[in-house]
């Protein structure tokens, strides 16, 4: 049998390092604890609803991933689309611009103020709503009446006292307001694609760095407090025993010697 000092300095050593442990437990917790969600109870149950949670979120972080790709796709053709149409508007503008030059020379600027004063035709613009991939974006258009029918009658002016280069004229600027308010429609449809695109980015970006790691920290502080539990229940149980031991040897000595 070993010496009562032997055995004295054998349990202050396990003392000194269940303390020891003790304290990185701690430290470790302290730690954890500030990724921790308030108000959550570190138990199994509470550990199964916290997985289906991280569950949910990552699915709901995928779908959101996935409709922004989308969103960025859509934008970049909308804005390959509005560089071509810009560029044409450019080119309509300048024909436009030298036909009429072309008819205040053959017609004479005042006659052809004239023309344009008396037209009572003025075009009416309607701005609509529609859906592009589940966001509401806005529709410019006129009255189709209004650029269906190219007649001299639809332009507002009388055939008396004017010339084929007023008639191109009125027809190149007809096109040319058509050519712009689909620019503004595709124009309006790209800006609530970037406010939805910069909408769904905040939610990705809370989802991914703000939501799930917490829901993931909160799940490793459960477990880790759940594995201390079992720790302390085993040292506990030991430590009973160790105690039950000892009472049943101080009991069995005097029966011994009294034999």
């Amino acid at each position: 049998m070993g010496s009562p000092l032997s055995s004295s300095k054998i349990r202050t050593k396990e003392n000194q390092q269940g303390i020891h442990r003790f304290l990185l437990s701690w430290r470790r917790g302290r730690r954890m604890q500030r990724a921790v969600i308030s108000g959550v109870r570190p138990t199994r149950l509470e550990l199964l609803r916290l997985r289906r949670r991280e569950l949910i979120a990552q699915k709901g972080r995928d779908i959101l991933q996935e409709k922004l790709d989308a969103l960025v796709l859509e934008h970049s053709r909308l804005s390959v689309e509005l560089e071509r149409m810009a560029e044409n508007i450019r080119e309509q503008m300048a024909h436009a611009y030298e036909n009429l030059k072309i008819a205040g020379v053959m017609t004479g600027w005042v006659h052809l103020s004239e023309i344009a004063s008396s037209s009572r035709k003025i075009p009416e613009i309607f701005v609509t709503s529609t859906q592009v991939m589940g966001v509401r974006v806005p529709e410019v258009s006129r009255k189709s009446e209004d650029h269906t029918d190219c007649s001299r009658q639809n332009w507002g002016y009388s055939m008396v006292g004017t010339s084929g280069q007023v008639d191109e004229v009125s027809q190149r600027y007809e096109k040319l307001l058509s050519l712009i308010l689909e620019y503004a429609s595709l124009q309006g449809r790209a800006d609530r694609l970037i406010l939805e695109m910069n909408r769904t980015r905040r939610r990705v970006n809370a989802l991914e760095h703000l939501v799930i790691p917490r829901l993931q920290g909160t799940m490793r502080y459960i477990e880790f407090r759940l594995e201390e539990r079992e720790r302390e229940d085993l040292f506990r149980r030991k430590r009973m025993k160790q105690i039950m031991e000892k009472k049943s040897q101080e009991t069995a000595i005097p029966v011994i010697s009294g034999a």
